[in-house]
């Protein structure tokens, strides 16, 4: 239900994010609070989890297992004591429901709520009020005070790499070493001595290198990973019967190359889409007409999480200037945004506001599909929401 918040998700992460705090959100609907109950989302049961908080998947179900934690409403003046009812229903699948008393004297339906947990308690913020969520910024209020105890992880290699990068940065424009999207990255990635890795693993002692020319980054996508899909859950198949049904002739050959997001229907009628249930990332052939849905293709998620975990332990953006074209195409490498572990709370809910994506790059070679990657991109005006706030280093 994250998807009908009334107030960005990826803004609001980003602030939390800014004070390395991890969150669980919700988002209660007029049902919910007309009956008093909520999902509790797979990010809030992680989350709960990890923290000691709770744990959904050891409940049995039924009223005799409710448990009950002590719970606060956080105000910019102040906490409101409450009570988090955490408990499994006497249903089929025993859906893990949240709830917390007199919660509708302090938010309305569609509010987008995150809960921090700290000695065993937790703190419920109703993010769509400015004011409390303004609130983080002053020490001196019981957010503020949260946020002040969160502390960052130095990494002892980051001297190293920026040297060498401030060595590149020192021979001003150098011409590209590829023609095309990649050359900006292969090129620095030469001029530093770095092979070419393997898709899963970080470029250089654990620091994942990414390159990009400086053409307004809001318009912009960063790339995370690429990850193929499990063929094996994936009701198509393979690559090949994906390109045959959904696939496209363009300069005489058949292939696929566009971007599906969670947040909306992509022009070949595709979809993303969390299966919450089963914890799956899945791409549904949406029929408008028909109001009908099939699933296509599946990513589980644990897989995806790892993948971005292992990915992004420590990343440098490294932006560069850029003249000329083609063959002719010249960078000048001047700076450097380090960003420390993604905060992998906030993975699922930017995939399910479409601030994350996946870029298919599928053709036909010589009877095969060839893929170039399943790309898995973050809008770059949402970066603060994944990553805590990079130090940015500039090269004079």
């Amino acid at each position: 239900m994250l998807e009908k918040s009334d107030t960005s998700i990826a803004e609001t992460l980003a602030v939390f994010t800014q004070y390395d705090l991890e969150v669980g959100l919700l988002v209660p609907t007029e049902t919910g609070m007309q009956k008093s109950i909520m999902d509790a989302t797979a990010g809030l049961r992680d989350y709960f989890r990890d923290t000691g908080f709770h744990d959904y998947d050891t409940q049995t179900q039924g009223p005799d297992a409710k448990v009950i934690r002590e719970a606060f409403f956080v105000r910019p003046d102040g906490l409101k004591p409450t009570r988090a009812s955490l408990y499994r229903p006497m249903t089929k699948s025993g859906d893990p429901r949240v709830w917390f008393g007199r919660l509708k004297g302090y938010a309305d339906p569609y509010n987008l709520l995150a809960v921090l947990v700290r000695d065993n308690k937790a703190y419920v913020v109703n993010c769509s009020d400015a004011a409390v969520l303004d609130s983080i910024h002053r020490p001196e209020t019981p957010l503020g005070a949260i946020a002040l105890a969160a502390k960052s992880v130095v990494d002892p290699v980051v001297a190293e790499l920026l040297e060498m990068i401030r060595d590149v940065s020192a021979k001003g424009f150098i011409r590209t070493l590829r023609v095309g999207d990649t050359g900006v990255g292969m090129t620095l990635e030469t001029l530093l001595g770095i092979k070419a890795n393997s898709k899963a693993d970080p470029d250089y002692k654990g620091i994942e290198l990414k390159a990009r020319r400086n053409r307004g980054r809001r318009r912009q996508r960063a790339g995370l990973f690429s990850k193929s899909p499990n063929w094996k859950l994936s009701p198509v198949g393979s690559a090949s019967n994906f390109l045959k049904i959904y696939g496209y002739v363009e300069s005489g050959r058949l292939q696929y190359y566009n971007t599906i997001s969670a947040a909306s229907i992509n022009s070949h009628g595709l979809m993303l889409s969390i299966d919450v249930a089963k914890d799956w990332l899945v791409q549904n052939a949406i029929d408008s007409a028909r109001k009908s849905e099939t699933h296509v293709i599946t990513w589980p998620m644990p897989e995806l999480r790892k993948s971005l975990s292992k990915k992004h332990k420590q990343t440098f953006w490294v932006s560069a200037k850029c003249r000329g074209k083609g063959v002719n195409e010249e960078f000048h490498y001047h700076s450097v945004e380090h960003t420390k572990a993604p905060n992998m709370r906030n993975f699922d809910a930017l995939i399910e506001s479409g601030s994350i994506t996946v870029d298919y790059t599928i053709s036909d070679v010589g009877g095969r599909a060839d893929d170039h990657g399943y790309l898995f991109k973050l809008k770059s005006k949402d970066m603060s929401a994944l990553f805590p706030p990079p130090d940015v280093h500039v090269f004079t």
